[in-house]
């Protein structure tokens, strides 16, 4: 007989972390399993190995987190041990913002800037182990989920290979199968969600399905940039160093901030991070070291640096982020049929990025019974 779960999250990044850590606090003998179509857990926040130079590791997506001063209890319960471990550090004096001028400033924020040591992909594991029974909270890596269907009361999952797997409750910690964006992403025809229920059956799912239409999604495409001279990389001291690009470089270039992050054998990956809010657009090497160059003019130590980088790869953020249009508490759990959303779609009192994707995982896990 095929194993029914209790509980199926797609997805494997903070947001479906978070969820299954505080259901497990719930619900410790519950099985869940986590579907994601990365190599690993992280999602945005995940870090990348390379196949081709396996000393390289990078965070290639999400570079650090940001809590406000109004964090919740409940959060602050994830977080606390890991700060106290050195297992988060605060990076907040380590950011800096280049202006127009090509002036470079610390960012003045009252929010606490953090990334996990040593890679950001270690934040999603952390959650994970907090949990009451870690055990209960299976992964199924390299998976995508090709279909969503509800027969007899259970969810049923079809993924890549085929495979069905059937579970109680269904969760959704990402928007794309449910946003119209899928359809290309996905290479589908039909939102999965949208097939999964006849219009008018689940009025919650309906009005998910209506207001996810009107989220607009920042886009990013990332440059990964290598320097392989260590006498040059050597003089580079700085350890978690991000540089945050003003609103009219980034409206004149795209570019929305670089991460330089030292590797294992001194080398150093420098990555660029392009913002669009519409199409992405492809940027040739030559014009980005360029541009960099030309922004940092007064700083010879990064021009020195990216005249020795080449583009070693790029990548398409595929789990983009919502600019507006977040969605309400009341569309993250229909009790009918038993499905619910979390995420940083939905609005958590003002709060962004990764705090309101967290706060909204908690606050549906609190709503299953």
């Amino acid at each position: 007989m095929n194993k029914i779960y209790d509980c199926i999250v797609i997805g494997a990044g903070i947001s479906a972390c978070t969820f299954a850590s505080f259901l497990n606090q719930r619900f410790s003998d519950a099985s869940i399993l986590l579907i994601e179509q990365g190599r690993r857990l992280g999602g945005r926040s995940t870090t990348r190995k390379s196949r081709k130079n396996k000393i390289l590791e990078f965070d290639h997506g999400l570079p650090s987190i940001s809590f406000s001063k109004h964090i919740s209890k409940d959060i602050l319960t994830l977080i606390s041990p890991l700060i106290s471990s050195k297992k988060m550090v605060d990076i907040s004096k380590d950011i800096l913002i280049m202006n127009e001028f090509g002036i470079l400033k610390n960012v003045f924020t009252n929010d606490k800037i953090y990334r996990s040591v040593p890679f950001m992909k270690n934040f999603c594991e952390e959650i994970v182990n907090q949990s009451m029974n870690p055990k209960k909270i299976n992964f199924l890596f390299q998976t995508l989920a090709k279909s969503i269907k509800r027969i007899n009361d259970l969810w049923e999952i079809q993924v890549d290979n085929g495979k069905i797997i059937k579970s109680i409750n269904l969760v959704l910690s990402s928007s794309l199968i449910a946003h119209p964006r899928c359809l290309e992403i996905l290479m589908t025809n039909t939102l999965p969600l949208r097939d999964a229920f006849i219009p008018g059956k689940d009025k919650v799912v309906d009005s998910v399905l209506r207001e996810i239409r009107k989220l607009t999604y920042i886009k990013r495409k990332i440059y990964i940039l290598y320097v392989s001279n260590l006498e040059l990389v050597k003089n580079f001291n700085q350890q978690y160093l991000q540089i945050i690009f003003s609103n009219v470089i980034r409206e004149d270039l795209s570019f929305e901030r670089i991460i330089f992050q030292r590797q294992s054998d001194g080398s150093l990956i420098i990555l660029l991070h392009c913002y669009y809010i519409n199409n992405l657009l492809e940027i040739n090497i030559d014009k980005i070291i360029k541009s960099l160059s030309s922004l940092f003019l007064n700083y010879q130590m990064f021009v020195d640096l990216f005249l020795q980088a080449r583009l070693i790869d790029k990548m398409d953020w595929r789990a983009s982020q919502p600019l507006n249009h977040l969605l309400p508490k009341e569309l993250q759990w229909s009790s009918s049929s038993r499905i619910g959303f979390c995420g940083d779609w939905f609005d958590f009192n003002s709060c962004g990025g990764v705090e309101s994707a967290m706060n909204s995982s908690i606050r549906l896990a609190k709503m299953i019974n």
